[in-house]
């Protein structure tokens, strides 16, 4: 059997703490930076009305943001107000300028839920021209804090009474 060498134990020791505190020093500040690769967000709340004053009653609005390749979304309430998300419910948009967007659900979908015997006041429509970025016209910009966007769209010219978009 051939001897081992060996160090003092107080060398060694030393060398152990060395190495352990250098490599604390190095992964302390990754670790503290992993899970969120996340953007900062900030509050979105809004409304968005018709020239005549009225409000849509439904639909989702969508805000993207082209530096960050992000978009932020949510629903359009029966009284025209909307909070947005851009991780989770409500949790905001990044900072910057953003495009908007308002949809609707329209066409056969609301024809085929409808049932009858149940009166569904879905009222005015938006113009389809603000479902697609390219021609909806709204942007804002998103700052640190709290955020209030007021957006006014145009109502569908073709709808019928009952509210159904005509075909």
């Amino acid at each position: 059997m051939l001897p081992m060498k060996t160090k003092p134990a107080s060398q060694s020791s030393r060398s152990g703490r060395l190495i352990f505190g250098l490599a604390a020093a190095f992964l302390f500040p990754l670790m503290l930076g992993c899970g969120s690769d996340q953007l900062p967000t900030y509050p979105v709340s809004g409304t968005i009305e018709f020239p005549d004053g009225t409000h849509p009653m439904f639909g989702d609005i969508e805000f993207y943001n082209s530096q960050h390749k992000i978009n932020a979304r949510g629903k359009i309430q029966r009284d025209g107000s909307f909070t947005v998300g851009t991780y989770t419910d409500n949790d905001g948009a990044v900072e910057g300028k953003h495009q908007i967007i308002a949809l609707q659900v329209s066409g056969n979908y609301l024809t085929e839920k409808l049932n009858d015997s149940i009166k569904h006041d879905h009222g005015d429509l938006i113009n389809s021209s603000f479902f697609d970025y390219r021609t909806s016209g709204l942007e804002c910009e998103i700052v640190p804090g709290d955020n209030q966007v007021n957006l006014t769209v145009r109502k569908n010219p073709r709808q019928t009474s009952e509210g159904m978009p005509k075909r």
